[in-house]
């Protein structure tokens, strides 16, 4: 019994840190949302926003990328942006790179999380195909485009090289 008592502060300050990390991880992402939807409702094609959320001198910034509309046969349209969240984490630094996409309305319908900001694409081809450019590494994404036509896929494969690249999948979530 005797050497819980001794852990219980330990436990107490472990127990708020670990609590502030997360509410400002909620910030963060508040101020993400607000972000992106402000990039939506400027609908500057091709424009990046870059904001400073974490604050600390040795992270990247957040970056925000409106890609424009695409639009499917039968007449619905989507609102595509490319999304680098960068947040704090403790005393580090982490990113997500997302593609998401909305409704008219700004609505939020989906994202396809990808690995790293450089397989987010580079712009919108006929308001039908979401379009990458080549990378040092990854020379088969030049010209490599995903078709909107039929509605956002579940997933689509981003081609690398000829021995790799990655599957992604739509979250609704």
């Amino acid at each position: 019994m005797r050497a819980i008592c001794y852990f219980t502060p330990l436990w107490s300050i472990l127990v708020l840190s670990a609590f502030a990390v997360n509410n400002n991880f909620v910030s963060e992402h508040e101020q993400l949302q607000k972000f992106e939807l402000l990039a939506l409702q400027k609908e500057r094609v091709g424009k990046t926003f870059t904001y400073d959320l974490t604050k600390k001198k040795a992270c990247n910034k957040t970056a925000i990328t409106y890609l424009g509309e695409v639009k499917t046969n039968t007449g619905k349209c989507y609102k595509l942006l490319n999304s680098f969240f960068v947040f704090s984490a403790a005393s580090t630094c982490h990113g997500t790179s997302n593609i998401k996409i909305y409704d008219t309305e700004n609505q939020f319908i989906g994202n396809y999380r990808v690995d790293m900001p450089d397989e987010l694409p580079v712009k919108i081809i006929k308001k039908k195909f979401l379009s990458w450019n080549a990378t040092k590494k990854c020379d088969l994404r030049k010209g490599f485009s995903v078709n909107f036509e039929k509605g956002p896929p579940n997933s689509f494969f981003l081609p690398c090289s000829k021995k790799d690249g990655n599957q992604y999948s739509l979250s609704t979530e």
